[in-house]
């Protein structure tokens, strides 16, 4: 896509291809905000009520994302954490002072200590088996959809001599024996 421009020249129009990506290159950097940047303690309470007083150290830095959008940023002291950092993205309506938390949350870093990826546990078990197998050793683990056999269970099957429903009275003996009950206690 291309936007034009018109030059008009003794009377002759003429059209000029502009790439659209010099239009959106000119992009200017965001203004750090001064009521955002000094609303620390603001941003350290909202810290506090997710995380805890005691698991929150000091304040680390700002990062602007827009012009009235910026992020503090806390270092985490909670054990087992290293590396990690709290942080509180505040924003403000314009021509207001008002300051509002949007999100906090933990962030890992660099060097955090991280959960290894996911293995499904079908292939952690093929692992398993697969050293088994080398080994020599037989040790089969079966997966959890294959099932054992039906006849196996006693509650699996039920045959007519076990049906419940079946030995269950009907709706008629039901009311003969209520009618019966009653003609006896009165």
């Amino acid at each position: 896509m291309s936007e034009g421009s018109t030059n008009q020249t003794e009377g002759v129009a003429r059209v000029t291809e502009q790439p659209a990506s010099v239009a959106t290159a000119r992009r200017r950097t965001p203004k750090q905000d001064p009521t955002l940047a000094q609303a620390v303690e603001t941003a350290r309470k909202a810290v506090v009520e997710s995380a805890g007083e005691e698991n929150i150290g000091e304040h680390l830095s700002i990062e602007v994302h827009e012009d009235r959008l910026l992020t503090h940023l806390f270092e985490c002291t909670m054990a087992g954490y290293p590396g990690w950092t709290w942080f509180a993205t505040v924003a403000r309506a314009p021509r207001t002072k008002l300051v509002t938390v949007c999100e906090v949350g933990l962030l890992a870093g660099e060097k955090s200590l991280l959960a290894p990826d996911w293995v499904p546990w079908e292939e952690r078990m093929q692992a398993v088996n697969d050293q088994h197998d080398a080994e020599g050793e037989e040790f089969p683990i079966e997966s959890s959809s294959e099932n054992t056999d039906a006849t196996e269970d006693p509650r699996a099957s039920v045959t007519a001599d076990e049906d419940p429903v079946a030995d269950a009275p009907s709706e008629h003996e039901e009311d003969d024996r209520a009618q019966h009950w009653n003609e006896e206690s009165s």
